[in-house]
């Protein structure tokens, strides 16, 4: 699941003010395993669980998630393994051509892009938070 985001919960309190509808309670069933998973998400968000549950919801009615099949799944792990294999065996290659100070360089880059491209795409949990 994708962490809940401003946008969607703008979108449902846009919605009520629109049609004036406040929020009435729903029903939703979850094991107590299942429960106990979307509480410690919610907390790691510093939210409530049920105003996690809201804003997933809302973020895959409005097409924001994409659940992943397990075909994708399959997909993303062997791609992963490939992408394993090809940098070790580059890597290895580089050190032994005496190339260390160029490997530390590039997994900096790539540890320093890759800050910048989750700080991008992070948005508050809720309006107002960091």
């Amino acid at each position: 699941m994708t962490e809940p985001n401003g946008d969607s919960e703008k979108a449902v309190a846009g919605a009520q003010d629109k049609r004036g509808d406040a929020r009435k309670s729903k029903t939703i069933r979850f094991s107590e395993p299942e429960w106990k998973q979307v509480e410690r998400a919610a907390a790691a968000r510093g939210i409530a669980a049920a105003e996690f549950v809201r804003a997933a919801a809302m973020d895959a009615a409005e097409g924001k998630i994409a659940a992943l099949d397990a075909e994708m799944v399959e997909t993303i792990r062997r791609i992963y393994r490939s992408t394993y294999i090809v940098a070790t065996l580059k890597r290895d290659e580089l050190l032994r051509d005496g190339r260390g100070d160029e490997i530390e360089k590039t997994v900096e880059a790539a540890r320093n892009s890759q800050a910048t491209l989750v700080e991008q795409t992070a948005k508050p949990a809720r309006p107002g938070a960091a």
